[in-house]
């Protein structure tokens, strides 16, 4: 599989959330802004535009990320778009489906008003 460098409207980009407290509202049951902070960019794995490679992508994150794993939080790309925010494909030896998601061009950080916003619109999905 060979992904473009250009992200489509209608793919989704799952998050691994580990075990780490810091990570996880356990009164909303959810994954907190922190989830979304790094300032190496958000890593993500991108699952193209079918299930057969939204299965795969998924299998990979959650090979990779192991037993550190307390849940998969998804996010799609045009809410991503719709908050300006730089969606970057990086495959890795190990994974493919690698991609982080940067405030913009030039900058990597997002806010923690983007932050919150992400971890409000994401889905969890695992």
């Amino acid at each position: 599989m060979n992904f473009s460098y250009e992200f489509k409207n209608n793919e989704s980009l799952l998050r691994g959330v580990n075990i780490n407290p810091d990570f996880w509202d356990d009164e909303e049951n959810r994954p907190t802004s922190a989830v979304f902070k790094d300032n190496k960019g958000v890593s993500v794995n991108r699952t193209g535009e079918n299930k057969e490679y939204y299965e795969k992508s998924l299998n990979c994150l959650k090979k990779n990320i192991g037993e550190r794993l307390r849940s998969v939080a998804e996010l799609e790309t045009d809410f991503c778009m719709e908050l300006g925010l730089h969606l970057k494909y990086c495959p890795i030896k190990d994974n493919i489906y690698h991609s982080e998601i940067h405030k913009s061009e030039n900058e990597v950080l997002l806010s923690k008003s983007i932050a919150k916003k992400l971890a409000k619109a994401c889905k969890i999905i695992d």
